[in-house]
C-alpha cells in the first residue's frame, strides 16, 4: 500500500470518502466515479432549488456540508446580478435525493489538484442503482454554473476578470458607414427574424461573421460597440480572452460554446484574433464547431463576432467554405479624405484647427490606429513644449516622427502578407511605406523628442 505521503491528490480524496461511507451507510454498494467541480460550486446548490426532479424518479432534496480533514474549505465569490455570491468553492459534501424506493445520499469531495495549479479535482460515491440520476443532477449544476446572467456587463472567458463594461458607443466607430450598418443590419436581422429561419430548416440558430482587416483598422472598436448595442438589446455577450496564463487554448472556446448553449438567452460570442487558437492540432474541432456537429444549439440563437490580422492563417477550408464563415466583412484602411477628417477630428478633439486639414491627405491609406497615435503623440508634443495648442508645425511633425518609427519597424519585424494569399504592398502593418509613396511633409523629423 501506498504511503500516504506518495498518494496522489485524488487517491487520498478517495480513501476519505470510502471511510465516510462506510460510517454512514455500512456495505452498501456503491461507484468511485469522477465528478464535476460545478457540483461543489455555491451557485449551483443556491440555484437548484430542492424537490427538483431528477430521472429515475429521484428529487433533489438538499445538501450538507461534511468536515473533511483532507481539504479545507474555501470558496471564491461572484457576483452575477446586484449581489455579491459564494461561487466556485472545494470541500466535501452529501448531496442527499428522495426516490419511491428510499432516500438515499452522494458524498462529494473536492479539492484543487496541487498548490501550483488552479485546477479542480472531484470525485463522488453514488449508489450504485442510481447512477442515471447523478448523471442529470451533475449536468444540471454545470449549467446553471455555466449560464451567464443578463447584465449590462460583458462575461469573459479566461482573462483576469470576470466581467467588463464596454464603454465605446456606435456612433464613435469611425468606419464607412455602408460597413457598419451591414454589420448592424446583419446581427439584428438575425436575432429578430434569423433564428426561426434556422430551426424551420433544422439548423442550430448559430450565425458566424469574420471580420478581417490589417491591425489598427477599428475591429477592436467596432467589436466593442457591438457588445454594447447588444447589451442594450438585453442580449448576453460573452467575450473569449487570451490574456491569462492559458493564452489561447482551444478549452477556452469549447467552455465559451457551452456558456453560449446553456445561456437561455440570446447571445453574442466574440472572440478576437481567432486566427492564434486554430493550432494544428485543434482545427478539426473547430470545423466541427462551424459545420454546426458541434454548434452551441441556443434556441433564443447566438452569433459569433470573430476578428483576424491575418486571415492568410485561417485554413482555406474555414474561409472559404459557405456555411463554416457565413460572412467574411473586410474593415480597410481609410479609403478617402472626408474619412480621414472625420477621424482626425474625433481624436484632435478641442485641438482642432482647419489648417490640421493640410495633412488630411497623407492619412489616406493609413490605419485608424495611426492617427490616433498622431494626434495624441501631437498633442504629447505640444504639452512637452509648453504650448497650449497644438499648431501645424508640431503635427507634421507628429506624422514625421511616427512614419519614421513604422519605416523602422518594417525593417524590423518580420512581414506578413496580408488578404487571402495575396502579397501585400507596404510593409508587414498593413500600412503602405509613407517615405517611397508621398513626397516628405514639411518639417517632419524636426525637432523629435524621441
Amino acid at each position: 500500500m501506498k504511503s500516504a505521503d506518495w498518494m496522489m491528490r485524488y487517491e487520498r480524496l478517495a480513501l476519505w470518502a470510502e471511510g465516510m461511507w462506510k460510517e454512514r451507510h455500512g456495505e452498501q454498494a456503491y461507484q468511485l466515479l469522477w465528478a464535476s467541480e460545478s457540483c461543489g460550486n455555491q451557485l449551483a446548490q443556491h440555484r437548484l432549488k430542492p424537490r427538483r426532479r431528477l430521472r429515475g424518479k429521484s428529487h433533489f432534496v438538499g445538501v450538507e456540508r461534511l468536515p473533511c480533514d483532507e481539504v479545507i474549505t474555501i470558496s471564491e465569490y461572484v457576483v452575477p446580478g446586484r449581489t455579491a455570491m459564494l461561487g466556485e468553492s472545494v470541500g466535501a459534501f452529501a448531496f442527499k435525493f428522495e426516490h419511491p424506493d428510499g432516500d438515499y445520499e452522494v458524498l462529494f469531495v473536492s479539492s484543487y489538484f496541487r498548490d501550483d495549479d488552479p485546477n479542480i479535482v472531484a470525485i463522488a460515491l453514488v449508489p450504485s442503482d442510481q447512477l442515471d440520476s447523478w448523471v442529470h443532477f451533475e449536468s444540471l449544476c454545470n449549467e446553471v454554473v455555466r449560464r451567464p446572467s443578463r447584465r449590462q456587463d460583458v462575461y469573459i472567458i479566461g482573462g483576469t476578470n470576470a466581467y467588463f463594461k464596454p464603454t465605446v458607443e456606435w456612433d464613435e466607430v469611425i468606419l464607412p458607414t455602408h460597413i457598419k450598418e451591414d454589420l448592424r443590419s446583419d446581427m439584428e436581422a438575425f436575432f429578430t427574424d434569423g433564428v426561426s429561419i434556422y430551426q424551420e430548416l433544422n439548423l442550430a440558430p448559430f450565425r458566424k461573421l469574420l471580420l478581417v482587416g490589417p491591425p489598427g483598422t477599428g475591429k477592436t472598436m467596432l467589436c466593442a460597440a457591438m457588445a454594447k448595442l447588444a447589451l442594450k438589446k438585453k442580449r448576453v455577450v460573452v467575450y473569449v480572452s487570451g490574456a491569462d496564463d492559458d493564452g489561447a487554448s482551444f478549452h477556452k472556446i469549447h467552455h465559451a460554446l457551452n456558456v453560449v448553449a446553456n445561456a437561455g438567452y440570446p447571445v453574442l460570442l466574440i472572440v478576437e484574433e481567432i486566427d492564434v487558437y486554430l493550432r494544428k492540432d485543434d482545427k478539426a474541432r473547430i470545423l466541427n464547431v462551424l459545420d454546426g456537429l458541434e454548434s452551441p444549439n441556443n434556441a433564443r440563437g447566438a452569433l459569433l463576432l470573430a476578428t483576424t490580422n491575418y486571415p492568410e492563417v485561417i485554413d482555406e477550408r474555414i474561409a472559404k467554405r459557405p456555411g463554416r464563415m457565413d460572412r467574411i466583412l473586410v474593415i480597410p484602411p481609410i479609403q478617402d479624405e472626408e474619412l480621414a477628417t472625420q477621424m482626425l477630428k474625433h481624436y484632435m478633439g478641442p485641438q482642432w484647427q482647419e489648417n490640421h486639414a493640410e495633412i488630411v491627405p497623407y492619412l489616406v491609406d493609413q490605419t485608424g490606429a495611426f492617427v490616433r497615435e498622431i494626434a495624441l503623440h501631437a498633442r504629447m508634443l505640444a504639452a512637452h513644449n509648453q504650448q497650449r495648442e497644438v499648431d501645424l508645425a508640431t503635427l507634421k511633425q507628429s506624422v514625421g516622427s511616427l512614419s519614421s518609427q513604422i519605416n523602422t519597424g518594417d525593417d524590423l519585424m518580420p512581414r506578413r502578407a496580408m488578404g487571402f494569399g495575396k502579397k501585400a504592398k507596404g510593409n508587414g502593418f498593413g500600412i503602405p511605406d509613407m517615405e517611397r509613396t508621398r513626397p516628405v511633409v514639411e518639417g517632419e523629423g524636426e525637432g523629435d523628442e524621441d
